[in-house]
């Protein structure tokens, strides 16, 4: 499976495949890291395993393509048309989240992240890795989507509202230390 992209009035979605350049993967692993940054600030919890870079392009490539992960970068396109292909403007990864196969829906995707740069927040780069990602579960047979968004992201949260997200579960946690 090669790289599928889709043009969009101000971004270019590349969906990444086994076959993607390096430096996509790459772009994918930085924009990964700001995202965990910003997470550790919000819960202590949220802190990233030291050295977890290491294998994430390996892994990347090997799930990408796969029917069990979606992965997407945007890129700002120019007046022009062109791509700028080394200011990536964010990044999507979706999989599946399964219930008790009692349920009718059992099967459900999950947008594990969503990342937009700060430079591109409110400019759309969201929505349109979001259509991507839909057009993807759709194709996989899934007609539900979920996410997670923490309770003290409120921006987080105005956009999963816009998004057209509602609240459906409140997950609870307990530390056992």
């Amino acid at each position: 499976m090669g790289i599928m992209s889709e043009q969009h009035e101000r971004f270019k979605v590349v969906v990444l495949g086994p076959d993607s350049p390096e430096s996509q993967l790459n772009h994918f692993v930085e924009m990964m890291q700001r995202m965990y940054d910003y997470h550790a600030t919000l819960h202590t919890d949220w802190q990233p395993r030291p050295g977890w870079q290491e294998g994430s392009v390996e892994w990347l490539s090997t799930a990408a393509g796969s029917d069990d992960y979606f992965f997407a970068v945007a890129y700002p396109l120019t007046t022009g048309g062109q791509e700028l292909l080394d200011h990536p403007a964010g990044y999507i990864i979706g999989s599946f989240h399964y219930e008790a196969p009692l349920f009718v829906q059992h099967r459900f995707g999950y947008i594990a992240d969503l990342w937009s740069e700060e430079a591109y927040r409110t400019e759309g780069v969201g929505n349109q890795l979001l259509t991507r990602a839909y057009e993807w579960f759709k194709q996989q047979g899934v007609n539900r989507v979920q996410i997670e968004v923490d309770v003290k992201n409120p921006g987080g949260q105005k956009f999963w509202e816009k998004a057209g997200f509602e609240p459906f579960e409140i997950v609870m946690r307990k530390s056992l230390d």
